[in-house]
C-alpha cells in the first residue's frame, strides 16, 4: 500500500508540475512572465482560482469550458498535465529517490515544453536551451560520464543538422540544431546518437504520411523539435538498455 502511496503522490505532483508546464507554454511564446501575475482565462483574461486550476479534475468538472465564459478550454491542458504526471513516474520509476530523477524529470518537461511551443509557433525558445545546459552541467557533475562522449554529444547530431540547413537553406530549423547541441551534452555521444535516430526516423515517417495524405507540396514545413523531444526522452530513461539489446542481436 505504502508504495502505491508514494507513486500515486510522485503522479499527482507530475501532473500539477504539468499544468505549470501550461502556463509556460502559453506565456513564453506571447512574452507574458511565467513568474508573476495569476492565472486568467486565455478568452475572457478573468482571473482564474484554485478551484479552477486543479489538474485534470477542473476540466472535467467543467466540462471543458471556462467557468466565466463559457469559452471552451482545450483538450490539450488536461493531456499536458497528465504527461508531466507520467513524466515523473517513469523518471522515479527509473531513478529512485535520487538527483538524477530530478534532472531528467526536468529535462522531459522542457522536452513537453519545447514540443507544444514548436507546434504552436514553429520555434525553440532559446531560454529551453540555455536550461538543458544548466541540466547538463548538474548531470556532469553528479555522474562524472567522460567529458570526450560528452563533447561528441554535442555534435554528432548537431552538426549533420547545421550541415543540412546549410545545404537546404533552412531545411532544417536553428532551433532544432541548438536542441539537439544542448541535449547532446547532457546525454552523451551514445545516448545522443539514438535520440537524433529515434527522432529522425519518427518524424520523417509522420512527414511521409502526412505528404501522402495532404498531398503537401515540397515547400511546406512541420515542426521537427516535438519527434527530436520524443527521442531525447527516450535515450534519457531508456537509452543503455536500447543500446545493449540492439548489440545483442549481432554479438
Amino acid at each position: 500500500m505504502i508504495p502505491f502511496l508514494f507513486y500515486l503522490y510522485i503522479f499527482i505532483f507530475g501532473c500539477v508540475i504539468g499544468s505549470f508546464l501550461n502556463v509556460v507554454i502559453y506565456r513564453v511564446p506571447n512574452k507574458l512572465s511565467v513568474s508573476k501575475g495569476y492565472s486568467f482565462c486565455p478568452a475572457c483574461h478573468h482571473r482564474l482560482f484554485p478551484k479552477d486550476l486543479v489538474p485534470v479534475f477542473s476540466w472535467l468538472f467543467l466540462r471543458g469550458k471556462c467557468a466565466y465564459c463559457g469559452a471552451p478550454i482545450a483538450a490539450r491542458y488536461p493531456f499536458v498535465e497528465l504527461l508531466g504526471g507520467f513524466t515523473f513516474l517513469l523518471s522515479f520509476n527509473r531513478y529512485g529517490i535520487s538527483l538524477n530523477f530530478i534532472i531528467h524529470a526536468l529535462l522531459l518537461c522542457v522536452m513537453i515544453v519545447i514540443s507544444f511551443i514548436d507546434i504552436d509557433t514553429m520555434e525553440i525558445p532559446d531560454g529551453s536551451h540555455f536550461f538543458i545546459l544548466a541540466l547538463a552541467v548538474g548531470s556532469y557533475l553528479i555522474n562524472q560520464p567522460e567529458l570526450s562522449s560528452i563533447l561528441l554529444g554535442g555534435i554528432v547530431i548537431a552538426l549533420p543538422l547545421f550541415l543540412i540547413a546549410w545545404l537546404t537553406h533552412g531545411g532544417i530549423g536553428g532551433g532544432d540544431i541548438k536542441l539537439m547541441a544542448a541535449s547532446g551534452l547532457f546525454l552523451g555521444f551514445a545516448n545522443t546518437l539514438l535520440a537524433g535516430i529515434i527522432g529522425i526516423i519518427i518524424g520523417g515517417f509522420y512527414a511521409a504520411c502526412l505528404m501522402l495524405i495532404k498531398k503537401r507540396e515540397g515547400k511546406s514545413y512541420m515542426a521537427l523539435g516535438p519527434f527530436l523531444a520524443l527521442g531525447i526522452s527516450i535515450a534519457s530513461l531508456y537509452g543503455p538498455q536500447i543500446i545493449q539489446a540492439y548489440l545483442n542481436l549481432f554479438f
